[in-house]
This record gives structure tokens, C-alpha cells and sequence, in this order.
């Protein structure tokens, strides 16, 4: 077996042929290396792409978190300011609360103003148990002004005041221990307050009544219906209908007589009728 391939090289011009005698093992050898060179080539080139696009990759992930960071910090600033406004708000809504406590504290409506506890205007944070005493002290306040009998009863012109006046039956004068309110034969009366109906029917001189006693300690009377709507025991709700305008009992024609009692004393109801 031959050890050698002879490649001649032919020249133009007359010149006598070259010949070049190679050993097979280095051509065996040379091919081994071109192939294994080509491969590496492929095999490299192949990585620079798969580097080349896990780079871009990686670029288009960093890109993408630094705007995420960019929006968390524009929005962490925007958070940042509603926590401001709203302690501003929660100090202003304290404050207002405090303000309608000493009104309702003067006008009697509620025994002295209740305790600041569990925060106060100088706070400069406020958590969500502070918001619950908030949302209970407006509870207190709503419940304690439904407990008060305000507002009129009926709508209508008041012909008599509390006090001491002529008799309208007859000669002499007679103490009025409520107001008498003009209004049209039927009309709705409403219950100033929420409380709990202690009587309803005949009354004496008041003819058909209802009286309801209310959390706050006052009564109400409302006399001289043509009808009662309710039952004793039956809880009522500030605005409730209780019965209608009439003129039965001691009567001069169709009004309400309206009184405000508390510790078995009538008041004035004209100072329930309008806050002041």
C-alpha cells in the first residue's frame, strides 16, 4: 500500500511538470483539522448568536425593570401625597367633630364632649384604629342627635306657645303646656326623634295621643289626632308617621298640640324646632 500520493502540476509554456509527493497521513491528518476547525467555527458561531440574543434579552430586561422602578417611584410619591391629604383630612374632620360636640354639649343635646382618646390633632400619622375611634365618635353623635326630638312635627303655623294663657273655652286663664300647630285636617305627623311608644289611644283632654319616650330621656306628646298610626311598644324612627291632624278631645278645630317633656317638666318645644 502506498505511503504517498504524487499530485504533478502541469505548466504552460513548455515547462517541464512539477510533482509534489504528499504523505497520506498528513492529508489524513490536515482533514481531520479542517473538519474539526469547520465545526468549532459552526459551533462558535452558533454561541455568539445564542450570546448575542441572550444579551439582548438581558438589555430588554433591564430596560423593562428600570421603567418598572421609574413607575413604582412615581407612584410611591403620588401614595405619598394622598397620606398626606389624608391625615390634612382626618385633622380637619377631628376638628369639625370637636366643633359640633361643644355645640351639642351647650345646646344640651349631649352631656359634656366626649374624651379625645386614642389620638389627637397633633398625631402625624394616623392608623386604622384611630379611624375606627373617628367612625365611632360619629356614631355616638348620630345616634345621640336621633335621640333628641328637633324639628317639627307637623308643618303648619303655631297659634298657641307654652305658658300661661286665656282659656279658649270659656272665661279665666289656663296654663299651656305645649304648642299648638294649625294644619290641615289628615296631615301626617311625624315623629321628631327615634324612641319607643309608651302610649297610643285616648288621652283625657288630649283626645287620641301618642306619647313616645326617647334614649335621650325626653318625651314627646303629640295631641288631638283623628287617627293613631302606631302601637304601644313599637319602636319609631325620627321621621316616622305617628298619626294624623285632628281635633278630638278639649278641642278648638283640626291642629296638633305638641309637647317636649323631660323629668315629668313639659319644655318649650319652640327651642326643638330650629337650631339656632
Amino acid at each position: 500500500m502506498r505511503e504517498y500520493i504524487t499530485i504533478i502540476i502541469a505548466h504552460h509554456e513548455g515547462k517541464p511538470p512539477k510533482t509534489i509527493r504528499i504523505r497520506k497521513s498528513y492529508l489524513k491528518a490536515f482533514g481531520i483539522f479542517a473538519s474539526a476547525f469547520v465545526v468549532f467555527s459552526i459551533f462558535s458561531h452558533l454561541t455568539n448568536l445564542k450570546f448575542f440574543s441572550e444579551m439582548q434579552e438581558i438589555k430588554a430586561e433591564k430596560h423593562k425593570l428600570a421603567q418598572e422602578i421609574e413607575t413604582v417611584a412615581s407612584e410611591k410619591q403620588e401614595i405619598e401625597k394622598e397620606r398626606h391629604l389624608l391625615n390634612s383630612k382626618l385633622k380637619s374632620l377631628e376638628g369639625k367633630l370637636l366643633l359640633v360636640e361643644d355645640y351639642l354639649s351647650k345646646r344640651g343635646v349631649i352631656k359634656g364632649s366626649l374624651p379625645v382618646g386614642g389620638g389627637s390633632t397633633n398625631k402625624a400619622s394616623y392608623d386604622l384604629s384611630y379611624l375606627q375611634f373617628l367612625e365611632e365618635r360619629a356614631d355616638y353623635l348620630h345616634t345621640s342627635i336621633r335621640g333628641i326630638p328637633l324639628g317639627y312635627p307637623v308643618y303648619g303655623k303655631i297659634t298657641s306657645h307654652i305658658g300661661w294663657r286665656k282659656n279658649p273655652f270659656g272665661r279665666g286663664y289656663e296654663f299651656h303646656s305645649g304648642i299648638d300647630i294649625t294644619a290641615p285636617q289628615g296631615s301626617k305627623v311625624l315623629a321628631t326623634a327615634d324612641g319607643v311608644v309608651v302610649l297610643a289611644g285616648w288621652y283625657g283632654d288630649y283626645g287620641k295621643t301618642v306619647i313616645i319616650r326617647h334614649p335621650s330621656g325626653y318625651l314627646t306628646l303629640y295631641g288631638h289626632l283623628s287617627q293613631v298610626d302606631v302601637k304601644e311598644g313599637q319602636r319609631v324612627k325620627a321621621g316616622d308617621v305617628v298619626g294624623r291632624v285632628g281635633s278630638t278631645g278639649r278641642s278648638t278645630g283640626p291642629h296638633l298640640h305638641y309637647e317636649v317633656i323631660k323629668d315629668n317638666k313639659p319644655i318649650d318645644p319652640s327651642k326643638f324646632l330650629a337650631w339656632e
